[in-house]
Formats: C-alpha cells, structure tokens, sequence
C-alpha cells in the first residue's frame, strides 16, 4: 500500500529538475532514496530546499520535457518508509475516514479528504452527502484520535460555518 507524502509542482530549470511539495512540514532534509510515481519506483540523483518546498532530481529525468510530463503527479511511499511523526501529528490515511463529532457527541460527518496548503491543512468533510471543508488545527478539536477515528469539535457548530 502506497502513501500520498507530496506532490510535483513544476519542472525547475532545464535539466529535469522538479519543485515538489512535501505534505511534512517538518521533514528536516530528510529524503528517501526513492519514491513511487503512478506505482513505479523512482530513485532521487540530488536534492535541495527552496523555500519551503524541494527541488528534487530524479534519476532518469533528465531534462524539462521529462519533467513536464510528471508535473501534478503525487509522490508516494510504502508505510514503512513514512517520517517518524512528533506527538500530535498524524498521517493522513490515519485522519481520512474518521468521524467528526460535534461538542455534545453527535456524528456529524467523515473526512473524506484532506487538502494540502502551505500555510494549513483543510478536512474536506462529507456532510449529509454535502462536502464542507474545515481548517485541520488542532486548536479546533477537543479530541483528535486517528486510532478510533474519531475528531471530536471543541466548538459548537456554527463557529465552524458548515
């Protein structure tokens, strides 16, 4: 089973370099050796940060027209090769799926999605078979347990705009 853990942005330069996107805000320089593109296997030649994205160099990949073609693609590992997380951090497949409860109990919705941003995650949330988003910090949930799948609000309703 394959994890989501980036995705490409946009050929860098002219010799097939990517600028990517790393869901990992806190990846310290920390690069597999290798990532898998649509299932495939493919092996980092060099990297570097640039802003608070990577520019990433594939073997193989070794011009812009190379690069374009994987331009929007998503980069992915195998669970075993997922970041080491701080407390209060979580995988995404661990949230995607869990319940959001409201303050008083009551199921509300599921997450079916999350969304990636520089500046913050955002829960893309099924309610009632009608998709609503909310800002995925951890100052708006009383509980947020990705073992049991469960996001308990710590507000009442309205405050989140659903």
């Amino acid at each position: 089973m394959f994890f989501k853990v980036g995705k490409i942005l946009k050929p860098h330069g002219l010799k097939g370099n990517l600028k990517v996107h790393l869901y990992d805000k806190d990846r310290e320089n920390q690069i597999p050796e290798f990532f898998f593109i649509n299932g495939e296997k493919i092996f980092v030649e060099n990297f570097g940060r640039i802003g608070s994205n990577f520019v990433i160099k594939f073997k193989g990949v070794d011009n812009r027209t190379d690069a374009e073609k994987l331009k929007d693609l998503y980069l992915e590992v195998e669970e075993k090769d997922l970041v080491k997380l701080k407390d209060n951090q979580y995988h995404s497949h661990k949230i995607v799926g869990s319940k959001i409860i409201s303050k008083d109990g009551k199921e509300i919705g599921k997450v079916v999605n999350i969304i990636f941003l520089e500046n913050g995650d955002v829960l893309e949330v099924d309610i009632k078979g009608k998709k609503e988003t909310i800002l995925f910090k951890k100052d708006f949930f009383s509980k947020i347990d990705p073992d049991s799948k469960i996001l308990q609000l710590k507000y009442e309703e309205e405050f989140y705009a659903f």
